[in-house]
């Protein structure tokens, strides 16, 4: 069974607000945030993004509500060898 999907471009007033947002994270650092169950790589993150969301990972179809400030890349420790 095949589905139609409709594909419509957006209006000239949504086309500006993504060419804004595009704009606004040009000089920005895009980090991945991984799936915890698959590893896959789930979202894109920006410098700027705050908050939670929610992404269906494309790998195993599971649902997961990220923290984004909460799930920031953790450093890790480098050994001292003196």
């Amino acid at each position: 069974m095949r589905r139609e999907i409709r594909i419509t471009e957006p209006s000239a007033e949504m086309q500006m607000k993504i060419q804004r947002a595009c704009n606004a994270i040009a000089s920005q650092k895009k980090r991945m945030v991984k799936c915890p169950y698959c590893h896959h790589n789930s979202i894109a993150v920006f410098e700027d993004t705050r908050g939670h969301v929610q992404a269906k990972c494309k790998a195993c179809g599971r649902e997961t509500v990220f923290d984004v400030l909460n799930m920031r890349r953790l450093q890790l420790p480098t050994s001292y060898k003196g």
